[in-house]
């Protein structure tokens, strides 16, 4: 089972949401991340709008880096196929351990 960060909520798109939880599905805490074409990122999606508006919108969530607990980048392959790359945020050694301690609380605890 996956926790989902407390922000999540507060993300107010639907694309947002959908592809919080489609990369933390994919990317979970690896840390190379994971990364989609938008082509195949928009057929995955379903979404009816044209390829070049779903495009338009994940540039802008990449703008806003809305979604919490990670960093997304586009890029461009060699044959010009544009592609979300998405990593988690890396995280201080120290809160990380203060979190597990119990000390501070974890943003991704399950509500």
């Amino acid at each position: 089972m996956l926790t989902i960060d407390r922000a999540y909520f507060e993300l107010t798109g639907g694309l947002e949401r959908w592809l919080y939880r489609l990369v933390r599905k994919h990317g979970g805490r690896q840390d190379g991340g994971w990364s989609f074409d938008l082509v195949h990122l928009h057929a995955k999606s379903g979404i009816l709008s044209p390829l070049k508006h779903f495009a338009y919108d994940v540039r802008q969530i990449v703008q806003r880096q809305t979604l919490p607990g990670y960093q997304l980048v586009l890029t461009r392959d060699p044959d010009g196929t544009e592609r979300l790359n998405f990593a988690p945020t890396p995280v201080d050694p120290l809160t990380a351990r203060l979190r597990r301690r119990g000390l501070i609380p974890n943003s991704e605890d399950n509500l």
